[in-house]
């Protein structure tokens, strides 16, 4: 016993050396081919390393990126008080001549304000005397710089929804640890957060090459958005975009799509949308990109699409039919796995049939270009956007009243904000210049069909 105890503690040390440098659990980095190692991926051999963390564990990591995500809140409050009380003091903007005028705006100065026991960078607000007595202390800006302001505390009471049931108590919450008004908290959010989606949704997309844009429609506090989820051609991850409405609804992604393009967005060369499968979503990509887009349809949202059409007893041999046939290497392999599930599905639920059946091809996409299955496993869905919405529905689970759409669009835009500056690059982002091959050859393709 003593002797396979010692064999499975060197075991461990082993795979976890193995795993800190390579990212790959032991069994694999020693007996991964030699042509992985070039960016031709290869099916696991042998037992896979099985990582286990107990609840406490999950827990402290869940939380971790819950109060991330509520320092960003705070943040922004901060910077919505300022900009404030900088409005009380020189009046709106671009309004000259105004007699009653003490101050005017002077810029901005690096600084820094105190959120959750940390010292937080940003841009602060200068302002300074009409009369040229010099430059004008900012009262609010020396409350957020207190050590005590908005303390941890408070972050983690709002991240647990033990007063975030409707949008008042968190203003509210935001206030008691300000130390400010809760009428100039509740304009300071409103106002930051506005004007971060303001210039969040402006940005500009030129000079950057993105080889594939996700696109869904998400379900976010009783409400449809549809979000748009870039990758460059480095395997950076951006958020283009999001819009009022659901992916059923043309005219929204019309205009989505149209404004991506106005703020730079390159429609002249191949592009992969990966879509969750919607018609509408499907046909205004191809009006506005013509045979540059190259549709692939979630393979995620089509197997829930026709497990809705079955019985429960039969989801489970779906599930297996369909992983084995989007596993495969080979398209033709994959589109004969699918259609001898169409077969099946007859027999049983030809609604469910259809259902497969309808776009059945441009599920397979990635496989059909080549991508290896590194990377391919990343384009073949629309996860990229559910996990990017995932800790914003966590702080907002408690929400109680929504007041208007716009306040669905704040919440959810700094959440995806906050989101974007976590991204990692995609998995198997060496492995893009043969996406981007098999991208110009379709486009070669496409061109000698056409001639």
């Amino acid at each position: 016993m003593k002797s396979s105890y010692r064999t499975q503690r060197k075991k461990g040390k082993r795979a976890e050396t193995a795993l800190k440098k390579t990212g790959v659990p032991s069994n694999k980095a020693a007996q991964r081919p030699a042509d992985e190692a070039d960016g031709a991926p290869s099916e696991p051999v042998g037992p896979l390393l099985q990582l286990c963390l107990d609840r406490e564990e999950l827990l402290e990591l869940l939380q971790q990126s819950l109060d991330r995500f509520a320092i960003e809140i705070g943040r922004r409050v901060a910077l919505g008080l300022l900009e404030d009380e900088v409005q009380e003091r020189c009046g709106p903007r671009h309004q000259w001549g105004q007699a009653d005028r003490q101050a005017t705006r002077h810029g901005r100065q690096a600084g820094y304000v105190c959120v959750g026991g940390q010292k937080i960078a940003i841009e602060r607000p200068r302002v300074r005397s009409s009369d040229g007595s010099g430059e004008v202390t900012l009262a609010r800006y020396a409350q957020l710089q207190r050590p005590e302001a908005l303390p941890q505390a408070f972050l983690r009471r709002m991240v647990r929804g033990v007063s975030t049931r409707n949008y008042e108590s968190v203003i509210d919450l935001a206030s008691e640890g300000f130390g400010v008004k809760k009428s100039s908290v509740s304009r300071g959010f409103v106002q930051a957060s506005a004007h971060s989606l303001k210039a969040w949704s402006s940005r500009s997309l030129a000079g950057t090459r993105y080889v594939a844009i996700f696109l869904d429609g998400v379900d976010y506090a009783g409400d449809t958005l549809l979000v748009a989820v870039g990758v460059t051609d480095q395997g950076y991850k951006h958020v283009l975009g999001l819009r009022h409405g659901g992916t059923e609804n043309a005219q929204v992604v019309t205009s989505l799509l149209e404004e991506l393009i106005e703020r730079g967005l390159d429609a002249s060369g191949p592009t992969l949308f990966v879509l969750d499968g919607a018609k509408a979503l499907v046909a205004g990509v191809k009006r506005l990109f013509g045979q540059q887009a190259v549709i692939q349809r979630c393979q995620i949202h089509k197997r829930r699409n026709v497990q809705a059409h079955l019985p429960e007893r039969h989801h489970a041999e779906l599930d297996r039919r369909l992983t084995e046939a989007y596993g495969q290497g080979s398209f033709s392999k994959a589109r004969a796995g699918l259609e001898n599930t169409v077969r099946w599905l007859h027999r049983i639920r030809p609604d469910a049939a259809a259902s497969l059946e309808e776009g059945l091809a441009e599920t397979l996409t990635v496989i059909r270009l080549g991508v290896p299955k590194t990377l391919r496993r990343t384009l073949a869905s629309t996860n990229v956007i559910e996990s990017a919405l995932g800790v914003t529905r966590t702080v907002t689970a408690r929400v109680k009243r929504w007041r208007d759409g716009d306040m669905r669009r704040r919440w959810c835009s700094a959440g995806l904000m906050h989101a974007e500056e976590k991204f990692n690059r995609v998995k198997g982002h060496r492995q893009i210049p043969q996406l981007l091959d098999a991208l110009d050859a379709t486009q070669l393709d496409n061109k000698r069909k056409a001639g």
